[in-house]
């Protein structure tokens, strides 16, 4: 005992309460008083004997001090030098529960047996004044049950809540100032109710700051959260890499290793941190880490629950910088630059070109061996993985399809040779038209068009809008047809790519069309233009041959999580260390997201009288919108066209029904007469989902809510509309 390191001053008074508590309980237990009337300090002696032998001879004897006990509390009061003897003491038998309350309304809560539950237990780390402490028997009346439930459900609420809109710590701490004098048993400070972390070990690799969480850290976190069901032995990990500006005036990014599990939808997780005002360097540093651990889970797996679980590094999602820097290969501007065919580049008008479409292609094979020794820099530290270095990084099609080439249709557009090149007139019309058609975008999209004028400014999302869905039928008529007839040939292919039940059946056919769009392009708009990114078209089809649809390896969800991320860091100092609390202050920031995808209930909302309505379902409740498992499913323009049953029409009305203790959805359908194609070329528009439609029949039947199958974006063009499956899953 002597050799125990001293307690402080806080920690003892914390110890003494849960001790003063366990003493009570006892004496409960054995049906004794808790104090005797005729000698209230007999047993106390013995008390503060045991407590001065257990925490030292600062631990004075509980006879010196002011103890009060009667029935309704028990008071314990450092500073008297008397005890106060009510005249009808507390029997142990009425006592049900107590509660140790530190400082200015910081409190223990003590279940039956005197210990400390898990949602109250108060860290060394925590903030508050330990000048007394009482304990509070509560009222023989009151609830064990609303005590032990209710109050801690409050407290995670609140922290739950607190991480998930990013609330200050300052405004956090003054709102529980607010709720102290009704909730007595919140903690004054918002690091209380976080649990914050106060000591971070942050490290300096690669001249950054680093944080390293790991994959099992993650992984026992996800699978613990009991969202997921599923049978299988094996977990697939995907990697992306990739660095964002923290601040606008600073040169300081972040540079984390994003993971995500291919078995386990919707899971994101950052495996680690870096924080620096440069690319981290060496990258053999930056990634040891990681590298040793993914070893150490690909030779003995992962073990859960008596699971265990074979673990293998699927795929490497980078953008074209990042894939140079972690496979320590040339950059997209170099000779070498191709990653997947062996030709040297040619030096044209200022750019470096890749016209041969046709060269030999690189494998995993011929990376190791290092057959082309103008295309590597260095030695990738993913060569120790069981990986291929060719097949294990795809082209991730958000950088190279969207932020590559549609950007560099419409900077053409605008500004290229004047044959081609669009009059002011025509620009301001087709911006009009983008603007106009605003109202009928869906609400799974996340940014609504834009000025043609703003397309610097455009997203990655806003570019794969216009590519898919709003540039088809916005630029008809407004482009010369070669050069629409180009666009939608890119258009099309990129559909086909997505939809895994059109790459069943188009796969080649989309790879043949790649290859048209870069010969045409290059005939359009002149070989200067066969860059990195035109050139590397004709192997998007290689990756989608192995890892399927695009979107199964896009840097959609990842950049959109970087997005979050960085919204965490409040102060430019210490950046790393933040986010650090910020994750484990908050698990729903990377757990919220997988409850949300996997919800399997139906969610409506604002209900109404209006109508339409069938006699038959008359008693059913009418609603306007639902949140249904896949789509969001409403009665106004955008989010109303469905295709259900093969046909495609309008949602007039939501139904919601209750038989026998459950609750069944319906929708009042009306469904479109007319659906023709609204393109024959390059193939009939109808094959990829997209239809002209018109004139509405003017019945309206009633089908389950779950046959509503698939989400169509419906945008007005000419005299009726044009219908375009929603392809895109991010």
């Amino acid at each position: 005992m002597n050799n125990l390191k001293p307690y402080s001053e806080r920690t003892k008074y914390r110890k003494i309460a849960a001790q003063v508590a366990r003493y009570f309980e006892e004496a409960r237990n054995t049906n004794t008083d808790l104090v005797s009337a005729s000698d209230p300090c007999t047993s106390l002696s013995d008390l503060s004997a045991e407590l001065s032998e257990v925490y030292g001879d600062d631990t004075t004897d509980l006879n010196s001090r002011d103890l009060q006990l009667d029935s309704a509390s028990i008071v314990y009061q450092p500073d008297s030098s008397k005890i106060l003897e009510s005249a009808d003491a507390m029997k142990c038998d009425e006592v049900q529960k107590t509660t140790v309350v530190c400082g200015e309304g910081e409190g223990l809560s003590l279940g039956a047996s005197g210990t400390s539950s898990s949602d109250d237990e108060l860290d060394d780390d925590e903030f508050f004044e330990p000048s007394e402490w009482r304990a509070r028997a509560i009222d023989s009346d009151d609830s064990v049950s609303d005590f032990n439930v209710s109050q801690p459900r409050l407290r995670d609420s609140l922290a739950s809540w607190a991480g998930r809109f990013n609330i200050s710590q300052e405004a956090l701490s003054d709102l529980l100032h607010i709720l102290h004098p009704a909730h007595s048993d919140l903690p004054l400070s918002a690091k209380g109710l976080l649990h914050t972390k106060r000591l971070v070990e942050i490290k300096v690799v690669s001249g950054g700051e680093y944080y390293y969480f790991g994959l099992a850290y993650w992984l026992e976190s996800l699978l613990n959260s009991g969202v997921f069901e599923f049978a299988a032995g094996q977990l697939t990990i995907h990697v992306n890499i990739d660095g964002i500006p923290l601040f606008n005036s600073s040169n300081t990014c972040l540079w984390p290793i994003l993971c995500s599990v291919k078995e386990l939808e919707g899971s994101l997780f950052p495996a680690a941190l870096y924080c620096s005002s440069h690319k981290p360097s060496p990258v053999d540093e930056y990634l040891q880490d990681f590298i040793t651990e993914m070893q150490s889970l690909e030779q003995f797996g992962f073990k859960h629950s008596g699971k265990r679980y074979s673990v293998k590094l699927g795929a490497i999602i980078c953008d074209a910088p990042a894939r140079a820097f972690v496979k320590c290969i040339k950059s997209h501007s170099g000779y070498n630059c191709c990653e997947r065919c062996r030709q040297r580049g040619e030096w044209l008008h200022g750019r470096l070109i890749l016209p041969d479409l046709d060269a030999p292609r690189r494998t995993d094979a011929s990376f190791i061996s290092v057959d082309d020794a103008g295309h590597h820099v260095g030695v990738s530290p993913f060569t120790k993985l069981q990986c291929g270095m060719v097949a294990a990084f795809p082209l991730d099609y958000m950088h190279l399809v969207c932020l590559g080439v549609v950007r560099r249709l419409i900077n053409q557009w605008m500004y290229g040779h004047c044959w081609y090149k669009l009059s002011q007139g025509i620009i301001s019309a087709i911006s009009d038209r983008l603007v106009a058609i605003q109202p009928f975008i869906p609400r799974e999209f996340s940014r609504k068009p834009r000025s043609l004028l703003e397309h610097k400014l455009w997203k990655a999302t806003e570019l794969r809008l216009f590519l898919l869905y709003t540039g088809p039928v916005i630029l008809k008529g407004f482009l010369a047809p070669e050069v629409y007839s180009n666009f939608l040939d890119l258009s099309v292919s990129i559909r086909i790519l997505l939809s895994p039940h059109l790459i069943e059946h188009y796969l080649e056919y989309s790879n043949q069309l790649l290859r048209y769009f870069v010969k045409t392009f290059c005939s359009l708009y002149g070989k200067e233009q066969l860059v990195y990114n035109i050139h590397s078209l004709v192997h998007l089809c290689d990756d989608v041959k192995q890892f399927g649809a695009l979107d199964n390896v896009s840097a959609f969800p990842y950049e959109s999580f970087l997005g979050r991320l960085i919204k965490l860091v409040r102060r430019p100092q210490q950046p790393c260390a933040q986010l650090v609390r910020r994750l484990m202050e908050c698990p729903e920031l990377v757990t919220g997201n997988i409850k949300h995808a996997h919800s399997h209930c139906s969610t409506f909302a604002k209900p109404h009288m209006e109508g339409p309505i069938t006699i038959s379902l008359r008693h059913c409740q009418q609603y306007k919108q639902c949140n249904g498992k896949q789509y969001f499913i409403s009665t106004n323009e955008g989010d109303n066209c469905f295709e259900i049953l093969g046909k495609i029409g309008l949602v007039r009305n939501i139904l919601k029904e209750r038989v026998s203790n459950a609750e069944i959805g319906h929708v009042l359908f009306e469904e479109f007469e007319v659906a023709e194609p609204f393109f024959t070329d390059p193939l009939d528009s109808r094959a990829v989902s997209v239809y002209f439609v018109s004139k509405l029949s003017g019945i309206r039947s009633v089908y389950p809510l779950n046959t509503a199958a698939s989400k169509y974006v419906l945008l007005p063009y000419k005299h009726g509309f044009v219908a375009l499956k929603e392809m895109h899953q991010c």
